[in-house]
């Protein structure tokens, strides 16, 4: 099972809990009873085989629903209150202040993945620091930083992280190959570039807080 091969993988890598966000798109518009099954097919998988991998489930909701479905289905598909806003192509750079003045009206935040992979708010990142201001997270990805899709989008992840504008990194993983094999590597040498404090607060502090939250539930 590819999940189970993930799990393994992440072990191998030093991670001690993963966080589980299928996608919920309008290309993915995954069902959260479904999501709900699997993830407890996978926790109890885990469990039999004796994986030490703590899980939980989330969604990476896209920008378009974020801004559209109702609230409720947002906060069922949130980690404690948090829901993973997908920055994709498209997204305008003053989406991110829409997204938090909405979702705050509904007593959540967002957290928002991968805005080194959206144009515009790469080209006008002050809409994305005006929502951190209002209490969002932002989240770069690994795989990003390791190069996956390109120089462009390498570079203006480390941008986000020299300029201090991002409060998680992520792994992206989707299956057991790729960059997630090199994740150990990749945040390595993040730490010869900042150092272990700032790397720590982005792998291990800020996303203790949001599983806090989670489990406070």
């Amino acid at each position: 099972m590819e999940s189970i091969d993930l799990a393994r993988v992440l072990v191998a890598q030093g991670v001690e809990t993963a966080v589980c966000t299928p996608h919920y798109s309008p290309h993915f518009p995954t069902r959260h009873e479904v999501a709900l099954e699997r993830f407890d097919e996978l926790r109890r998988d885990l469990r039999e085989l004796d994986i030490p991998l703590g899980v939980e489930l989330a969604a990476e909701v896209h920008f378009t629903l974020a801004l559209s479905v109702a609230t409720e289905e947002l906060a069922k598909r949130s980690m404690g209150g948090f829901v993973l806003v997908e920055l994709e192509k498209g997204a305008a750079a003053g989406l991110p202040v829409v997204a938090l003045e909405r979702l705050r009206a509904a007593d959540l935040l967002p957290i928002f993945a991968h805005p080194e992979r959206c144009p515009e708010v790469r080209a006008d990142p002050t809409g994305l620091d005006e929502a951190r201001a209002g209490g969002a997270l932002v989240q770069v990805l690994v795989s990003s930083l390791g190069g996956r899709r390109g120089e462009t989008i390498a570079q203006a992840g480390w941008r986000l992280l020299e300029a201090g504008r991002a409060d998680l990194i992520a792994s992206d993983a989707h299956g057991a190959g790729g960059t997630v094999r090199r994740l150990r590597q990749i945040l390595d040498v993040a730490t010869q570039r900042y150092g272990s404090a700032m790397i720590d607060e982005l792998v291990q502090r800020r996303p203790a807080q949001v599983l806090s939250a989670v489990k406070a539930l």
